[in-house]
């Protein structure tokens, strides 16, 4: 009785699969079409915070050249960076708006990360959503990585969804970084 149940939902399972129309394929060109990867990975450097003076200092970047960094300052400081981007730096750093820049906030470039694979297509049975999860990779890191606190390591899981409408499948712009 298992093995002729088992062998139901796995008829279902290839009917429904050869049936769909979406695939891989479709997930690229969404991608593709929306622009997302390669994806630039950025971290915002206060450059006005005792707190980010300390991590620029313990990460070395004073040291490698990359920043210069006022660790001890006086009251005609106030209002001033306390941090500062060398020409070596010039490469990484992001523009930066007008807002971010009040507030003496710097964007920089720290990695990409690049779309591998899909790792798995389920679509509902009614055939007009469909939850695809797929892997990324962080490639190309810049020295400012090592302000950059999540995993950089090895594959990066991620899910998103798509959903049919009037015989075309539309992505939802949405992407949920999974956990293992």
């Amino acid at each position: 009785m298992t093995r002729l149940l088992l062998g139901c939902f796995l008829m279902l399972g290839i009917l429904l699969t050869a049936c769909s129309d979406f695939g891989e394929r479709d997930v690229e060109a969404a991608f593709t079409k929306a622009n997302v990867y390669p994806l630039t990975i950025e971290h915002r450097i206060f450059c006005n915070s005792d707190n980010d003076v300390r991590k620029v200092l313990e990460a070395k970047l004073v040291e490698d050249g990359w920043v210069t960094a006022q660790l001890k300052h006086t009251p005609d400081d106030i209002g001033k960076p306390l941090i500062y981007f060398t020409g070596k730096a010039q490469p990484f750093l992001l523009t930066t708006n007008d807002t971010l820049k009040s507030f003496d906030i710097q964007r920089v470039k720290v990695a990409e990360e690049i779309f591998l694979r899909v790792r798995n297509i389920e679509i509902d049975a009614s055939g007009n959503k469909a939850i695809v999860d797929y892997v990324t990779e962080i490639v190309n890191p810049t020295p400012f990585i090592v302000l950059y606190k999540q995993n950089t390591k090895g594959e990066q899981r991620r899910r998103t969804f798509f959903t049919r409408k009037n015989d075309a499948w539309t992505w939802d712009g949405r992407i949920i970084k999974m956990t293992y």
